[in-house]
């Protein structure tokens, strides 16, 4: 409760800056000078790492300021590369500290369960249905047994869709609010037949098991 509080003064506060500033903020995504790329490229893996403004704002604006792909690309670089920091972190690094921080989220039973059953798809689904926070998915798979070719590869493909739609929602909220809520319902109907099949699946795997 107290965090979901904190996350809405945070983004009150970055909202409230933005209104003061909008002008300015406005020019500068309206620039389409791609000498900033590599900048920006650097800053994704920084935000997605260290969130010192919220990815999810980093990524609309993203979007909006180079178009859907581009935007798209910048966002999964980051978000895959924060993904390995904290994969290698865990596993040879901060083992002790990690495996504490992991004990106290309290449905880490049923991941490891589903990472015991199949590595691959149990970083798939988890990059594409936001229910496991992404910090514990990160660190529990570094100190999981799983190879980090299989970690990586499920979640360069599972960010793929995320990705994509916070870059368009962020460039329909500088173009029309029809494309911003048609992005919204087009995601919200690609997490349905996500979670079916991940049901699906999962219920599979759990009748072989009583089986």
């Amino acid at each position: 409760m107290k965090k979901g509080i904190a996350f809405i003064i945070l983004y009150g506060i970055i909202l409230f800056v933005a209104f003061l500033y909008r002008e300015p903020l406005l020019d500068w995504l309206h620039q389409s000078n791609l000498s900033q790329l590599p900048l920006m490229f650097v800053l994704a893996v920084l935000f997605s790492t260290i969130p010192i403004i919220p990815f999810t704002v980093f990524a609309g604006l993203m979007g909006a300021k180079y178009g859907v792909w581009i935007g798209a690309s910048i966002n999964w670089v980051g978000t895959v590369g924060a993904a390995a920091i904290f994969f290698l972190l865990a596993r040879y690094f901060f083992v002790e500290k990690f495996q504490e921080y992991i004990s106290k989220y309290s449905g880490i039973k049923k991941f490891d369960y589903i990472i015991s059953e199949n590595a691959f798809i149990a970083v798939l689904f988890s990059r594409m249905i936001p229910v496991v926070p992404t910090p514990v998915i990160n660190i529990y798979s570094g100190l999981s047994k799983m190879l980090f070719k299989t970690y990586i590869l499920a979640t360069a493909i599972g960010k793929i869709p995320g990705m994509i739609v916070y870059a368009y929602l962020g460039n329909g909220l500088f173009s029309s609010s029809h494309s911003l809520f048609s992005g919204i319902f087009i995601y919200i109907g690609f997490l349905l037949i996500v979670i079916l099949f991940y049901r699906r699946w999962y219920r599979g795997k759990s009748n072989t098991v009583l089986d």
